[in-house]
């Protein structure tokens, strides 16, 4: 499925009075302009008149630019999670099998980025991260007077993650969660912190040196790196629960290791500093398998979020409610359709590129057009 036929899908939620542009020529033209630099409503209409004709030659039957005003009032009313099956559906089509690690993690997109009143509200949302593919899977808003523990719930449903590596945050080390990932054939690596105070007390207990040599369970891994000035070691050590009252957890579904990870780092001349981390997991008690999904989970840190905001300035947004969501949804469609192209330059230079040359656009978008 190309990107046009993805706008195809998508479903118009506004009545039929007065309507002049339809749902596909006004989701095509937002995220062609949006995929060439665009990030303000006025930005894209003032792209889409200076190209028209190229517009025109993909949409015989449009019949001029939409006003700013125009895309606002359309991507508020568009119902999110109508949008947001859309691009499930698309995924899917790229993607049909999801490996490895899937980072769910959660973002705030800044809706007051000057603070005015002396307040900056935020939206927040929850992302899934198929860090092997390097696409996002899905996004669930983060209602106002709650937190990621009831979103995370509910993108989890909504996703296809069997035989995947499913990790979160300490926000998500919920026995609920844990039991969602389990039933749907999945595994999880669980941040636990002072949010599970006991369970982390619980985990540096069994996991600290006297325990391990004593239970003769522990298994290790470790890694160090060297570059640039700084030097990092990383120790992971996992034992299995079943060798530790097993019962006292039946809580947790499908618990089987607890992990310690201790990361020491040394930048130039200074004091090295140490960090301890802690989790919980139903993988077997594998150290290294462990430590690497862990680190491979800060990809979406690095590989969305930042893109997002670096790539699309998206935490500098000024847009609110459904119109920030469905185009916080926009720029992750065309982070995958930017990641897609095979080309050495950064994500930025790509979308310049896409504003210059008509045929690397659509080259981008997946259309096959003959002028």
């Amino acid at each position: 499925m190309d990107i046009m036929g993805f706008c195809e899908i998508v479903p118009d939620c506004r009545n039929d009075k007065n309507k002049v542009y339809s749902a596909t020529e006004l989701v095509f033209i937002t995220t062609v302009a949006v995929l060439c630099g665009s990030d303000t409503w006025n930005e894209i209409q003032f792209f889409c008149e200076r190209n028209f004709e190229y517009f025109k030659k993909r949409l015989p039957d449009l019949q001029g630019i939409p006003s700013h005003d125009t895309l606002n009032a359309f991507f508020s009313v568009l119902d999110i999670r109508e949008f947001e099956q859309s691009f499930r559906i698309w995924i899917d089509e790229i993607c049909t099998r999801i490996p490895g690690v899937v980072a769910i993690d959660g973002k705030a997109v800044c809706k007051d980025p000057d603070g005015k009143n002396g307040v900056k509200s935020k939206l927040y949302m929850v992302s899934a991260w198929a860090a092997t593919n390097g696409i996002c899977l899905g996004q669930e808003k983060v209602n106002e007077k709650s937190n990621e523990i009831t979103a995370i719930p509910e993108l989890l449903t909504e996703l296809a993650l069997e035989g995947c590596i499913v990790t979160i945050d300490s926000m998500g080390c919920q026995r609920k969660i844990a039991e969602m990932i389990v039933n749907v054939g999945a595994d999880y690596v669980l941040a636990v912190k002072d949010n599970q105070k006991e369970l982390k007390e619980s985990v540096d207990f069994w996991l600290n040196e006297d325990n391990r040599l004593y239970l003769g369970q522990g298994r290790r891994y470790t890694t160090e790196e060297t570059g640039h000035g700084r030097y990092e070691f990383r120790e992971c050590v996992v034992t299995d629960i079943s060798d530790i009252a097993k019962w006292s957890y039946k809580e947790w579904k499908g618990l089987r290791t607890m992990a310690k990870i201790t990361s020491t780092r040394k930048v130039g001349t200074q004091e090295p500093t140490v960090e301890t981390r802690y989790y919980i997991s139903s993988l077997e008690a594998d150290p290294k398998l462990i430590m690497e999904s862990i680190r491979t989970h800060w990809q979406v840190e690095n590989n969305l979020h930042w893109m997002l905001d670096v790539t699309f300035r998206e935490d500098y947004t000024r847009k609110t409610d459904n119109a920030a969501i469905n185009l916080s949804l926009i720029n992750k469609v065309i982070l995958t359709m930017l990641k897609q192209t095979k080309r050495k330059e950064g994500l930025a230079s790509r979308r310049k590129f896409c504003g210059w040359d008509e045929n690397f656009r659509d080259e981008v978008l997946g259309i096959k057009f003959i002028d």
